[in-house]
């Protein structure tokens, strides 16, 4: 069941990553009308197409690769 845990944290982990990588593409702006606004939300997509493939995304699978969701063995020892 820990390997079945694991897993699925490790696919999350690659979801996040690929969505991250998908709003990193988006373009920072290019329509004449209402450039300050629309600099303003490719930043911010821009920003979170960052962290989501390069941080978030990476932390998560790395957690489901070493730990999992719960250390089941040190629960079972101490009961």
């Amino acid at each position: 069941m820990r390997l079945v845990k694991r897993a699925l944290i490790v696919c999350l982990g690659l979801i996040i990553s690929f969505i991250g990588l998908i709003v990193y593409n988006i373009p920072l702006g290019g329509s004449e009308e209402s450039a300050v606004a629309v600099d303003w939300y490719g930043w911010i997509y821009f920003g979170w197409g960052v962290f989501g493939c390069f941080g978030l995304g990476p932390f998560v699978i790395l957690y489901g690769v070493f730990h999992g969701l719960s250390s089941e063995s040190k629960l079972k020892k101490e009961t």
